[in-house]
């Protein structure tokens, strides 16, 4: 599995032999960049689970953004932002306010969201009444976000962390059933 994303994701010489993006070398040319190994790729998930909870169209570029000074893999930074999209931002939005209402003892309001029915009839009113809806909800919301979001990074990094080992393990032995059997023979 690795080498297969090895060989089809890009590469940092992606950058700088492309004459367009060639202007981004000093930032995305670095190797660690587009490297596949456990503690880049575990820092690229935290970075886009964090990143991914901030509205608007600027998660990829952020994660981007924090993925380079920290030399995490900014393709799985990027890709990882997509958990968050239509069908999963409102109730992540609302698992953050209530964790919000939970830690700061604030009673929990009624935090229906807009009625998006009406609105994709005219869609240059949706990103207002979403922005209106994230304001109501104060500073309730960026407690939950920042727990919410702090939690998932650590779970993520953990998780991918685990998960790496894991695979490495089976391959481990794997390999060392298959020089066995071949010894044998």
């Amino acid at each position: 599995m690795k080498r297969y994303l090895r060989d089809k994701l890009p590469k940092s010489t992606s950058i700088t032999e492309n004459k367009y993006l060639r202007f981004l070398t000093p930032w995305l040319g670095h190797p660690r960049l587009w490297h596949m190994h456990r503690r880049s790729v575990a820092l690229g998930v935290a970075i886009g689970l964090v990143t991914g909870l901030i509205p608007g169209p600027v998660q990829m570029l952020l994660a981007v953004v924090v993925a380079i000074p920290l030399r995490a893999n900014v393709i799985v930074a990027c890709a990882t932002t997509l958990y968050t999209n239509p069908f999963t931002f409102i109730p992540l939005y609302i698992l953050a306010y209530s964790i919000g209402a939970f830690v700061t003892g604030e009673p929990m309001r009624n935090v229906i969201p807009p009625d998006f029915s009406v609105l994709w009839l005219e869609l240059w009113k949706i990103f207002p009444a979403m922005y209106d809806w994230i304001v109501s909800l104060g500073g309730t919301l960026l407690i939950g976000l920042a727990i919410q979001s702090t939690v998932f990074a650590i779970g993520g990094y953990i998780a991918t962390m685990v998960l790496w080992r894991c695979i490495v393990s089976r391959m481990w032995t794997q390999r060392k059933l298959n020089r066995k059997k071949k010894n044998e023979t």
